[in-house]
């Protein structure tokens, strides 16, 4: 019998034996059972493919996170270009005082406004980043940082619209663009400046904003970029609440200082910056200033001597205590008048003071001090270009004032004349400020010459209202020596003795930090003297015969940090002495230098920490503080940073950088005006054992 194929199709009633049939059955089970949530995600499945999708995802995060980054860097872009605008145009006006104009304040006030408009698109652009600053520190904290840059930018446009007034009235009274500062012009500034003062507090209050949120921000995690823009925002927002400070007070202040609400003296110490003491000069001539409602109702000039001013009684001797190592005077209460041992100006005219006032001087009480050196007195007659002196049948000008003051002290026919000479100057200069006989263009002249002299503390105010030397010492013109505390520090102050060459002398100085790894600098500083002929032989000021010895002879006063411990110094330093003096550890000597020759000393020492913590990074700061009296002094400093440390920011720019074993940071700079150094830097994690 012939079997029948069960796969036949072409007998499909005998299609299969009867134990299979339930099979279909089966199948049309599970089909009834499926989830519609899966019969769904088949589909979908069938349209897209999962791996497609998670890569489009991560495209999308990765472009929006380079489009946030974008965003972000052209926003801070935008805000650190206006902020470098503002920052030439203050320097260019710095800079040049006499170039003051109209125009100036016209294109600061341009920049700023430029900058709060940066702002304000920066703030735009960055406000869908928001939800994402979490996931992104730099980012956090530049949202945080553009707002205090925001406030601090209406604080300079608040600041600005308040001093217009008061800068039109100064130009109107000129008649011309620039600038033309008269004292008498006092009442009307005191009242312009009042009626600006609603934007001066609004300012404040932008500023205080400011400085709230810039203390809320935790540097931790910054990039070494974001903490440089973060360090100069910090500066920034410092000198604006300083500025502003001082426009808030300023009725006030110049109430006082121009005796708007009763009649002012101040007295004035001519110092020869020739013979040098450690605030400026030996006082060789003096004289007076009396102001009422910004007037000169009286003023005088005379030589010193020992009876000129009158000095203070005999009991009072013992209320000056020179320290052991200063210059042995004969009559010690001396010493508070003609030049005292501090490097502080501030200092050596509280004591003029009260040697003036407790001498029962005609003038007593004076309200203040005014401290002008030979070079201040020299930018004055660069600014008059010359001065007729009755009597005497001469024009002083730059370039013959002192081969005419050291004439006349040679052949003279004592060590009075000359003295004499320099009172009658003063009193012509005095007499045509009095009158006005100034024209607007040496007025002009005259204000920049004194605000240079200010600047480089060859002119130095004290007085005796604490809010008043508040002021000055904010604007840098006090003469006041720095503490030195929570940062490295050099000052060097010299006393001629025997001569007066100081000018022919150049000093410079170079100072080696290195800074370990515990905060602490080993330091070696080199003080240079160079004395040499040429230009000792053009000096008048050198000659044997009748200024004293050719030789140069000087007590030298070396501060450095407080704690400082020294561990050798050179042998050349005569009756060294070391003590600790006003915050500061104090080196004393006397140093000799011959004619045409040089010397060179040498300090090596240890400070203490000097270095502080900077978010994840480490900052090292040093100032070098410049003595009054001083011309410009040349400085190099070589800052080598501590191992596995490399270099974050350093302002200045140094010159010149090396990596050897460790890295190097070498800076040049001039004395004409204090000089700060700031180097931030980061510490690499060791290495591992493997690598």
């Amino acid at each position: 019998m012939t079997q029948v194929n069960s796969t036949n199709p072409a007998n499909p009633d005998d299609s299969a034996p009867l134990e299979s049939a339930p099979e279909p059955e089966k199948r049309g089970r599970r089909r009834r059972h499926r989830s519609p949530v899966r019969r769904v995600s088949k589909r979908v499945g069938r349209l897209f493919n999962w791996r497609i999708i998670l890569i489009v995802v991560i495209s999308v995060v990765a472009v929006f996170g380079v489009t946030t980054a974008a965003l972000t860097a052209d926003a801070i872009s935008r805000v650190n270009d206006s902020l470098n605008g503002v920052r030439r145009v203050v320097e260019s006006v710095s800079r040049n005082p006499s170039e003051l104009t109209l125009t100036d304040f016209t294109r600061l006030k341009s920049s700023v406004t430029d900058l709060t408009r940066s702002l304000s698109n920066a703030r735009q652009q960055t406000r869908l980043l928001q939800p994402f600053r979490r996931f992104n520190t730099d980012l956090d904290i530049t949202l945080d940082a553009l707002s205090a840059t925001e406030q601090i930018a209406n604080a300079a446009r608040d600041m600005l619209a308040g001093l217009e007034p008061t800068l039109f009235f100064m130009v109107g009274a000129g008649g011309q663009d620039s600038v033309v500062a008269q004292i008498s012009s006092g009442e009307r500034i005191v009242e312009l400046l009042r009626i600006g003062r609603g934007r001066f507090q609004s300012a404040e209050r932008a500023l205080e904003a400011a400085g709230r949120q810039l203390d809320e921000l935790s540097i931790t995690g910054a990039s070494s970029d974001l903490l440089q823009n973060l360090n100069s925002l910090r500066g920034y927002h410092e000198q604006m609440v300083t500025l502003n400070g001082l426009l808030l007070e300023a009725p006030e202040l110049l109430t006082v200082a121009l005796g708007l609400d009763q009649t002012r003296t101040y007295l004035i110490l001519s110092q020869n910056s020739d013979e040098l003491r450690p605030s400026g000069g030996y006082i060789s001539t003096f004289g007076y200033m009396s102001i009422r409602n910004g007037r000169i109702l009286d003023y005088g000039y005379s030589p010193t001597s020992g009876t000129n001013p009158n000095p203070p009684p005999s009991t009072f001797s013992n209320e000056i205590a020179p320290p052991d190592w200063w210059i042995p005077f004969s009559t010690p209460m001396r010493t508070a008048w003609d030049g005292s041992w501090y490097a502080d100006f501030s200092r050596t005219a509280e004591m003029a003071r009260w040697y003036y006032d407790n001498g029962n001087n005609t003038q007593a009480p004076v309200s203040g001090v005014i401290g002008i050196d030979i070079v201040g007195f020299e930018y004055i007659l660069e600014g008059l270009g010359s001065v007729q002196v009755p009597g005497y049948n001469v024009t002083v000008t730059p370039a013959n004032f002192r081969q005419l003051v050291y004439d006349i002290r040679a052949f003279g026919q004592g060590v009075e004349p000359h003295k004499r000479f320099v009172a009658a100057i003063y009193q012509q200069i005095f007499g045509a400020w009095q009158t006005g006989r100034f024209t607007e263009a040496q007025s002009t002249a005259l204000l920049a010459a004194t605000l240079r002299a200010l600047q480089e503390k060859h002119i130095m105010l004290y007085f005796a209202d604490d809010s008043l030397n508040d002021a000055v010492d904010s604007l840098g013109w006090s003469g006041r020596q720095d503490t030195g505390e929570g940062y490295d520090y050099i000052m060097v102050a010299d006393a001629t003795l025997g001569n007066k060459s100081a000018r022919s002398v150049v000093r410079q100085i170079t100072y080696d930090a290195a800074i370990q790894d515990d905060g602490t600098v080993q330091g070696r500083a080199t003080i240079t003297y160079d004395y040499p002929a040429s230009l000792a032989d053009a000096d008048p000021a050198v000659d044997p015969e009748y200024h004293g010895q050719l030789d140069y002879f000087s007590l030298m006063q070396f501060f450095v940090p407080n704690g400082t411990t020294l561990h050798s110094a050179s042998d050349l330093v005569l009756n060294l002495q070391e003590t600790e003096s006003n915050n500061h550890t104090l080196l004393t000597g006397y140093v000799y230098v011959p004619y045409n020759g040089g010397e060179r000393y040498q300090f090596n020492y240890t400070t203490p920490v000097v270095v502080e913590p900077y978010g994840d990074y480490y900052r090292y700061r040093l100032l070098l503080q410049k003595q009054p009296g001083m011309r410009a002094e040349p400085v190099s400093v070589q800052v080598t940073l501590p191992s596995n440390a490399r270099l974050v920011s350093a302002s200045p720019s140094p010159v010149a950088s090396f990596t050897l074993e460790q890295t190097v940071l070498e800076f040049r700079a001039t004395l004409t005006t204090d000089v700060w150094i700031d180097v931030i830097y980061g510490i690499a994690p060791p290495e591992s054992a493997e690598s």
